[in-house]
């Protein structure tokens, strides 16, 4: 019995023991002494959790994962990407500092720590750590943010300078040593780094209302009117910015009646110059381009001899007169009414609700418009004058008039595709932006059909300035594609293309939620063999972090904020847009988390957690919505606030655009690399056929 007993206890600690070797899981966690790493689909249901918008239950799944493999840096990293994220920033400390531990010669990792220290609200933690590591760019980067955080304004620009004299291209520092500078009221520094903030990086729209301010202080008013409308227009939503500026309108009536003067001299010394027409032009199809909604009046001057009639009119209208009139079209009751500019005179009234047309026989002439706003919400948002081929559309709409502009394709896309791609780039480039410009035109005909045209001239379709865009080399790059387009199964596709993909297109089916095989992920021929489909955590934030080389990032086609970027957006702005966008109430924010991403890492949904409630915002308008981001390819983490709320979120992304189709940067690219322009609507456009239509 006493025998039994003995073999019993026996192969007890025996097993006890065989289940401490082969399951290691369930002892505590250290980090040495375990050589096994997790196999491949391991990590990969981890991974598609995260892709699938899962962040706690991915969260859930690497701790698990931890527990079996405590050894892992790779795994505690992800892990502390996605803690970050969700804004658990003390459990995220906890892991990096085992890493520091464990690996002290490892100075990534004490920076990672002191990092998260900084976003947790923690800056003695963050700058005990930055001062044991080695003087980079980055260490005196964030040195200087700490400092900043601690109100040592001094030692935050000692730093900030120190990191710009080891690597120049920082538009974030420069933006930051405009606001120190700015505090201590040496405008002339601060407006020299603000001016160096927006080179760097244009989409920095963050920096119009402070500059404007600089600009103030130092008297050059002129410049400071300038920067206030253009912030105005640019971040629409922010109404201290609008009444910032009706102020200073107040206080300096000069300036408008300066502008008023100089639009005068513009109505009258403007020359509009007559065009080549496209050759075959009578073949070519029609399109429709919407240049203004809701407007009250406009003034405009006519490139040759005109008539106006009225839409559907049988018979030429008697209503004609001279080049270089200058017309203002009214919308009033019961229609649109002409008047002369020069002496007010009524030239035209419409007896009904029909559109009004002005037309040329001389297909050569052109018509002007002035003070056309565009771009309104974005960066480039502004008002200008523009010259326009073809025949001008005025409709009456119960809130004002629209513009559209009537003209064949061919000739529409001559301003297009230069003010889509620089008309320096390789011909291959611009012929495949000829195609493929000309494929989503025909494909999108009639899309804005119940608001009286088929396209708009702003980036929501295709960028359509006018003539003065033209180029000779953009010219040549139509003519020579001349009514070819994108075809699948013998039907137009729907060719869109983005500025820059970041190094790796994602599938219309992610963005828009619409299946096109011809539309799906395709990574840069040169991208890195270990970059691909479906990125770990830390892989992919490492990867948006760097400059990989690919035909997307050829330093000649490719601007290096549109290639990789990083946007500090504070919470409370984008709670204002929010509002803006008509969201429901919120309260404030407490978290902004992504929910799923496509193959690529483009981000599908984006979760907002408030005080008092929550909202989700899905698809492509992500971008705008979160502070004008370049692309939805990004990385997001909180920095908390002394208060224990996010004071920002820190965007760190890739790419321009929506990222789906022909990426800009890399066609050109590949055309340098050697391609042809069917060798690169081939790769951005798999399984396609190149159709002549007309």
């Amino acid at each position: 019995m006493r025998l039994a007993k003995k073999k019993t206890v026996f192969f007890g600690f025996f097993f006890f023991f065989l289940i401490l070797l082969f399951f290691p899981g369930i002892r505590e966690p250290r980090l040495t002494g375990e050589a096994k790493e997790p196999a491949t689909d391991e990590i990969a249901a981890a991974v598609t959790l995260y892709y699938q918008g899962e962040l706690e239950a991915a969260i859930a799944e690497y701790n698990r994962l931890l527990d079996r493999y405590p050894s892992s840096a790779e795994i505690r990293m992800d892990l502390i990407r996605l803690l970050r994220e969700n804004g658990e920033m003390p459990e995220a400390l906890k892991h990096l500092a085992i890493l520091v531990e464990e690996y002290p010669e490892e100075a990534a990792y004490r920076l990672e720590l002191a990092i998260t220290s900084y976003l947790a609200g923690k800056p003695g933690l963050a700058l005990e750590n930055t001062c044991l590591l080695p003087e980079t760019a980055e260490t005196c980067y964030w040195q200087g943010l700490i400092f900043k955080d601690l109100e040592q304004e001094t030692a935050a620009i000692e730093s900030l300078e120190k990191s710009l004299a080891l690597q120049s291209y920082q538009p974030n520092t420069h933006y930051l040593l405009g606001e120190l500078y700015f505090t201590r009221g040496n405008y002339g520094k601060a407006r020299d780094h603000f001016l160096k903030a927006l080179k760097q990086e244009p989409n920095m729209t963050a920096v119009f209302y402070p500059l404007a301010a600089v600009y103030s202080e130092l008297a050059e008013y002129g410049s400071a009117y300038n920067l206030l409308r253009r912030a105005e227009t640019s971040l629409p939503w922010n109404q201290v910015i609008k009444k910032e500026r009706e102020d200073f309108e107040a206080a300096h009536p000069q300036l408008v009646e300066k502008d008023r003067r100089e639009e005068r001299q513009r109505l009258d010394t403007t020359v509009l110059p007559q065009v080549q027409p496209a050759a075959g032009r009578e073949g070519n199809p029609e399109v429709r381009i919407g240049l203004a909604e809701k407007i009250q009046e406009v003034y405009v001057k006519t490139g040759a001899e005109f008539y106006l009639s009225e839409s559907g009119a049988r018979k030429r209208s008697k209503n004609s007169g001279p080049p270089q009139t200058v017309l203002v079209f009214r919308r009033v009751s019961g229609g649109i009414e002409v008047r002369k500019a020069a002496d007010g005179s009524l030239f035209y009234k419409s007896k009904s609700n029909r559109p009004l047309v002005l037309s040329y026989e001389n297909p050569g002439a052109t018509t002007a418009l002035f003070n056309l706003n565009f771009g309104e919400g974005y960066y480039w948002a502004g008002r200008e004058d523009r010259m326009y081929r073809g025949q001008m559309e005025f409709l009456p709409r119960p809130d004002g008039l629209t513009v559209v502009n009537r003209l064949n394709i061919e000739e529409y896309l001559y301003s297009v595709v230069p003010a889509e791609m620089p008309c320096t780039w390789p011909p291959a480039a611009l012929e495949a932006q000829a195609v493929a410009a000309r494929t989503y035109t025909i494909t999108n005909l009639g899309r804005y059909e119940s608001r009286g045209f088929d396209l708009l001239s702003s980036v929501l379709s295709a960028y359509y300035p006018g003539i003065r865009s033209e180029d000779a080399s953009t010219r040549a790059a139509v003519d020579a594609t001349r009514g070819l387009i994108l075809t699948y199964n013998d039907r137009p596709v729907t060719a869109v293309y983005s500025a820059n993909s970041a190094g790796f297109t994602e599938s219309s089916r992610e963005v828009w939620n619409f299946d096109h095989s011809y539309l799906r992920p395709v990574p840069d021929k040169e991208l890195p063999p270990e970059i691909s489909a479906y990125m770990t955590p830390e892989v992919l934030a490492r990867w948006l972090k760097e400059r990989p080389l690919t035909n997307s990032s050829n330093p000649a086609y490719s601007a290096r904020a549109a290639y990789r970027w990083q946007l500090w957006v504070p919470r409370r702005e984008l709670e204002e847009r929010l509002a803006r966008a008509g969201a429901k109430e919120i309260g404030e924010i407490i978290s902004l988390t992504t929910a799923g991403r496509g193959p690529s890492g483009r981000v599908k949904e984006v979760r907002i957690r408030g005080t008092a409630g929550e909202h989700r915002i899905i698809g492509d308008v992500i971008r705008s919505r979160l502070g004008g981001l370049r692309s939805n390819l990004f990385v997001v983490e909180p920095k908390l606030g002394p208060d224990g709320l996010p004071e920002f979120f820190i965007f760190t992304g890739g790419g321009w655009g929506h990222g789906v189709g022909m990426c800009q940067s890399g066609a050109a690219g590949m055309a340098a690399a050697g391609y042809s322009c069917r060798e690169i609507l081939d790769h951005y456009y798999p399984g396609t056929d190149l159709t002549k239509r007309y």
